[in-house]
């Protein structure tokens, strides 16, 4: 989900993370002091910041106590890669409470569990530190609305398997390419009929380009229709996806302009029935 940050701007990552997360389903305020990691797995020990007097707006519906402490963690980490992982530590598990405080499912293992052939597949790469494999912010609206737009037409959806860190987003999603690449050789092969949908959100857009660089062509030319969201390799075209391809980037994501994370990042769950809607049309479903 994310690029390469300074301290200060992975507090603001994190921040907006619970912040969007809480307004959009619903979390009540208190529910979310459950979710604060053991401090003791990141740091060794830590001080107190000044309460904050300029949280962004963006950022207003967040409990200002849990807000601080996170804040207070992460002003203490190291500087570097160090730091950036222990974000991740804290990241990962924090959004897994919030899905499972609302009943949103993070892993889709459709194709892992040999389901049955469907008329529509989706292979899905979630973005930087998101839980399970298919993430929390686009990955579920998504699918949800995929399983609407297609009414009695059947869907199978998998998550790509693979770390999502942030050293991985500096490698440009590389280490999601084996994963990918074996779901879809799977759908294609065991399920000939199946409208392959390739997607991905934030690191895992570059996932599915690198992916796509790397396939044969035919097999690229198999794929019926291809979805990013906060693609950071936007507006270049991907690979062998010419006519079936639809990049959606907001216009203050500054991730899809090669910059730093902002609250526009984080919000693609708005733009779930327009993708789903694109798929559709393409398989003729």
């Amino acid at each position: 989900m994310f690029s390469t940050l300074t301290i200060h701007q992975a507090a603001i990552v994190f921040g907006a993370v619970v912040s969007f997360t809480a307004l959009v389903h619903g979390l009540p305020a208190d529910a979310s002091n459950g979710y604060i990691s053991d401090r003791s797995a990141v740091v060794a020990e830590s001080h107190s910041l000044n309460p904050r007097i300029d949280i962004p707006p963006a950022l207003a519906g967040f409990p200002s106590g849990p807000l601080n402490e996170f804040l207070r963690l992460i002003s203490t980490l190291p500087e570097g890669a160090a730091a950036l992982d222990a974000v991740g530590l804290i990241l990962t598990p924090l959004q897994q409470g919030l899905a499972d405080a609302v009943g949103i499912d993070t892993t889709r293992d459709d194709l892992a569990q040999n389901a049955a052939c469907a008329d529509v597949t989706v292979v899905f790469a979630r973005g930087t530190t998101e839980p399970g494999n298919v993430g929390l912010v686009t990955g579920p609206p998504f699918y949800d609305a995929l399983k609407e737009q297609l009414g009695s037409k059947s869907l199978a959806f998998q998550g790509v398997e693979y770390p999502a860190t942030f050293a991985g987003f500096n490698k440009n999603g590389t280490d999601g390419v084996p994963s990918m690449t074996g779901f879809i050789n799977q759908a294609l092969t065991d399920c000939p009929d199946t409208k392959l949908v390739m997607s991905g959100y934030s690191q895992g857009a570059l996932v599915l380009r690198s992916t796509a660089n790397s396939l044969p062509a035919d097999t690229m030319a198999k794929v019926n229709s291809v979805v990013t969201f906060g693609d950071p390799g936007n507006p270049d075209a991907i690979t062998g996806a010419e006519g079936k391809t639809l990049i959606i980037c907001h216009e203050n994501d500054a991730v899809c302009k090669g910059g730093f994370i902002t609250v526009d990042h984080l919000t693609y769950a708005d733009n779930a029935t327009t993708a789903a809607q694109f798929v559709v049309q393409k398989a003729g479903a």
